[in-house]
């Protein structure tokens, strides 16, 4: 799984619009909406209801989306914290 599909979840499901989200992530909304069937058939479960131009996190997505936030999360921290870090040894020489 790439971490790319991922943010293009959280977008989703934040702005609870493919096309929003797509904006946002500056792919095309048929991309978008691809890449998410693709990560519900890979999880083996429904990340969204769909309907018409809104969808709604099912129970599942709900779930999924409080672990991917903190994940995520993490992970942008952690970089940071690598850069900082390196920052200050370059200083230090």
């Amino acid at each position: 799984m790439k971490i790319e599909k991922l943010y293009y979840f959280l977008s989703v499901a934040k702005h609870r619009n493919f096309t929003k989200a797509a904006q946002e992530c500056h792919i095309a909304q048929p991309a978008i909406s691809k890449q998410m069937l693709s990560l519900e058939k890979e999880l083996g479960f429904q990340l969204f209801e769909r309907k018409n131009r809104r969808v709604e996190l099912t129970e599942s997505g709900e779930q999924f989306y409080q672990s991917i936030s903190c994940l995520l999360e993490e992970y942008e921290a952690s970089i940071q914290r690598l850069h900082n870090s390196k920052e200050q040894n370059e200083r230090k020489e």
